[in-house]
């Protein structure tokens, strides 16, 4: 057990975690200073940029919790792209961990013979 969690430990500094995670980090930052630019004259729930952070976070992470809601249309439209771009960012790091995971632990799979069987 020691064995694997090390190998998955070392593969989450691989060129392509460091990729989603600087992904991951800067849509979040960039939709959350356009948001911040389109809402805080708008919104009364909106006062600080760490406000817009949190909402684009609870957005893209698909958490919502709705305290914070746009209320301009620019700023509906950016919640949009924010959910669309959040989805996919989170499906593709969905996917590297279980590569990872996969290649960490490779005597875990079954060897099917050429009938299917296990």
């Amino acid at each position: 057990m020691m064995g694997y969690t090390r190998k998955f430990l070392i593969s989450l500094k691989r060129p392509v975690m460091i990729y989603m995670v600087t992904l991951s980090i800067s849509a979040q930052l960039f939709f959350a200073a356009v948001f911040y630019w389109a809402e805080v004259d708008y919104n009364s729930k909106l006062v600080t940029f760490f406000d817009s952070l949190y909402f684009t976070v609870t957005l893209m992470t698909s958490v919502g919790l709705g305290d914070i809601v746009p209320v301009t249309l620019l700023g509906r439209i950016l919640a949009i792209f924010m959910m669309l771009a959040g989805t996919a960012i989170y499906v593709c790091f969905t996917a590297v961990l279980a590569a990872m995971i996969m290649e960490a632990d490779p005597e875990g799979i079954p060897e099917s013979d050429s009938k299917g069987r296990t």
